[in-house]
């Protein structure tokens, strides 16, 4: 069963770069925040819903999700770009290669 406060992700690598991809439907694009450092990506992102009426069942979650995944490599966070469409967040991050990695926070922008 899976639990729907840790999304599933898959994580695609290649030479240059890491693929994550997070399925975090019901969220919108202002309530989703991406950050990391040198090693780790965070998400957050809060999924509610807002409909008049009162609830006689109630199965689909609602409220914070969260997922943190380290790297095995030094990544570039604040080159990092990503998408979200249709209730699915793609992050693309670039590996840091030959480059003095200072441990910071960024945020990536979603598009």
């Amino acid at each position: 069963m899976l639990s729907f406060e840790k999304p599933p992700i898959d994580i695609l690598e290649d030479e240059e770069k890491y693929i994550v991809i997070i399925d975090l439907p019901g969220c919108k694009r202002e309530d989703i925040e991406i950050t990391g450092d040198e090693k780790t990506l965070k998400i957050r992102a809060l999924k509610s819903i807002n409909l008049p009426g009162k609830y006689i069942l109630m199965e689909r979650f609602t409220g914070i999700v969260k997922r943190s995944i380290r790297f095995p490599q030094y990544i570039d966070i604040s080159k990092g770009k990503a998408v979200y469409e249709n209730g699915c967040l793609i992050i693309y991050i670039p590996k840091a290669k030959n480059q003095f990695i200072i441990d910071t926070i960024c945020k990536i922008s979603i598009f």
